[in-house]
């Protein structure tokens, strides 16, 4: 099961964090390029992205020369679960995991309890983070003074492909020379998302 934010959700969680970096009580409002370009958004879909939040109560918006966007409240008080659902949609599942079975499970499923269970205990995980962690965990990571977790996609990515090294076959073209395209185009987990 891959339980990474679509790209919606990915640029929702960085336009918040180029913000929370930046964030004071008395701040100024920051043009909404300049965090695009600081978090690798595309410029196009930014608007979207910084709608979005404006619309779940999270950001600011305010036109004119010394315009720009700043989050409604301390980054110490907003959770990362607030902007997740700002760029996912609520985490809850609408549907059952099953998608059908026996008729006798026409009102719940006997995956339910255990699924339920799940999805709380990642909705508590991201509730008990907020923004000003994460941009904490950023700056440490941009210093070199976070430690990768064993278990870190990059950790687990290595491992797996000593076990098992990918052919170019199997690779998207883009990947089989080490490129990216520029749309997807992503920091190094390693790198400091706020460039500081």
């Amino acid at each position: 099961m891959d339980l990474t934010l679509s790209r919606r959700g990915d640029y929702t969680v960085r336009a918040a964090i180029g913000l929370a970096g930046s964030w004071s009580p008395n701040g100024s409002s920051r043009k909404m390029r300049e965090i695009a370009a600081e978090m690798g958004l595309p410029p196009t879909y930014a608007p979207q992205i910084f709608g979005r939040l404006v619309r779940a109560d999270l950001v600011t918006a305010r036109a004119g020369p010394s315009g720009g966007y700043r989050l409604t409240r301390d980054p110490a008080e907003i959770t990362l679960l607030e902007v997740v659902e700002a760029g996912e949609g609520n985490l809850a599942p609408r549907r059952c995991t099953l998608r059908g079975g026996p008729c006798r499970w026409a009102d719940v499923c006997a995956v339910h309890p255990s699924w339920s269970r799940a999805t709380s205990a990642v909705r508590e995980a991201l509730a008990g983070t907020t923004l000003a962690q994460v941009v904490e965990t950023d700056r440490a990571i941009g210093a070199g003074s976070f430690p990768v977790p064993e278990d870190s996609h990059r950790a687990l990515t290595d491992v797996a492909d000593l076990v098992d090294p990918p052919s170019d076959k199997r690779r998207p073209p883009h990947e089989s020379d080490g490129r990216r395209p520029a749309h997807r185009a992503r920091p190094h987990p390693g790198a400091n998302l706020l460039g500081r």
